[in-house]
């Protein structure tokens, strides 16, 4: 019976669809994809729970029975001598990671961005002291609406986040980074954990989020690293 990557695989050429478009169409990252058609998932994604989670929406995309392939997986056969050389042979090839670079471009511009726009505001405020010398109350972020009561053990930690504008975003499942990338304007994902969730992002106020169906506030603004959530709540950057 041939493998899981094989009969993936066989579904995208047969479909006449390249790894690119795959990877616009499910936003599943390329590596990710290549790896679960070259049955190699676990160099790529940590977890059995995450590696039967990407195969059931990738084999669903392409018109197979996704939940009858993730149960199928069961963790990689130990790979032969041969196998070994192969991947040995594709590391070492040297591939300018172009998307992430564009990626990186991003972000360092909405860095620079915002270095400007602090310094800006800055002048404004040092002159607005200058002619009216009264006190400027620092405005205050409102803080994210927790959680009423924790999440039971037994129901992973689900987070959507809908994106008001083109942003960057940084999703790590347990450790693991599950999503790298810019999310367009307008469109929402969700991403799962077992234990805890944690969000970069280039933008914070870019974004709507919902903890388990519960809508949170505003996450911050601007760059914002180690939004951390757990099964408690929302946790946010000081």
């Amino acid at each position: 019976m041939e493998s899981i990557g094989t009969r993936l695989k066989q579904a995208r050429e047969d479909k006449g669809i390249s790894l690119e478009q795959a990877q616009k169409d499910t936003r599943i990252h390329n590596k990710i994809l290549a790896a679960l058609e070259d049955d190699r998932p676990a160099e790529a994604i940590s977890g059995t729970v995450y590696i039967k989670s990407f195969i059931r929406k990738y084999a669903d995309y392409l018109g197979l029975d996704g939940t009858s392939l993730a149960e199928e997986y069961h963790g990689e056969r130990p790979r032969t001598r041969e196998q070994i050389l192969i991947a040995a042979e594709r590391s070492s090839s040297f591939k300018f990671p172009l998307k992430k670079a564009v990626t990186a471009v991003i972000v360092i511009a909405v860095l620079l961005a915002g270095i400007k726009l602090a310094i800006f505001a800055g002048s404004k405020i040092k002159e607005g002291l200058k002619s009216k010398p009264k006190a400027v109350k620092k405005a205050e972020v409102p803080k994210p609406k927790l959680q009423p009561a924790q999440i039971p053990k037994g129901e992973n930690i689900s987070l959507k986040i809908k994106a008001k504008s083109d942003v960057y975003l940084k999703i790590k499942a347990d450790g693991s980074v599950i999503y790298d990338g810019i999310l367009k304007k307008g469109a929402a994902e969700t991403w799962e954990a077992k234990d805890s969730l944690d969000v970069s992002t280039s933008r914070a106020e870019a974004i709507a989020a919902e903890l388990n169906s519960t809508a949170l506030g505003v996450l911050g603004k601007g760059v914002t690293k180690g939004i951390l959530i757990t099964r408690d709540g929302v946790k946010l950057p000081k």
